[in-house]
């Protein structure tokens, strides 16, 4: 009975480690819920107990998951940032994430910045960034968001969440 269940804990964590997005949530969240009904059953007989394994690994994995996801987002938002830094207004140069996670595919497009918001001791650009999708026509077609990018020391770093929330979701 314990083999069972440690092999559908080791099904669980298969699940959770590739995907992309909501597809990755749920099925690592329901992955999570069979391992752990499997667990529950080799520890105790009482349904109460059960459910509680049940509905707090399902809990773990799901918040294990999001902050997986929020760690991917950061990263391509920082790569973002640090080709469109150096740009000069109406410069653009193309961009491809490269992410550490497998949790999502990695993309690529073209940054450009529209404007600059400040210079001085706090520089800052708004920026329009295009994600390309592999089309069947001459063209690729684009998804375009508009975000602002801040120097942060050195380096240029995403200055904010909202217009990500579409691409992103809430997950920032």
């Amino acid at each position: 009975m314990k083999r069972r269940a440690a092999g559908c804990m080791l099904a669980a964590a298969a699940l959770a480690t590739g995907g992309c997005g909501s597809l990755l949530a749920e099925s690592a969240s329901a992955g999570a819920g069979i391992a752990s009904g499997a667990l529950a059953n080799a520890i105790t007989d009482n349904p109460g107990v059960a459910t509680g394994i049940g509905i707090g690994v399902q809990a773990a994995v799901r918040s294990g998951v999001q902050y997986y996801q929020r760690k991917v987002h950061g990263e391509a938002q920082a790569q973002i940032a640090q080709v469109a830094g150096p740009l000069k207004v109406g410069q653009v140069k193309p961009w491809k994430t490269t992410l550490s996670l497998p949790l999502e595919s990695e993309e690529a497009g073209r940054v450009v910045v529209s404007r600059v918001i400040s210079t001085g001791e706090l520089d800052c650009k708004e920026i329009v960034v295009s994600v390309e999708q592999s089309g069947t026509g001459p063209l690729p077609a684009s998804e375009f968001y508009v975000a602002s990018i801040c120097r942060n020391g050195s380096r240029w770093a995403w200055a904010q969440a909202e217009p990500a929330t579409e691409r992103w979701g809430s997950l920032q």
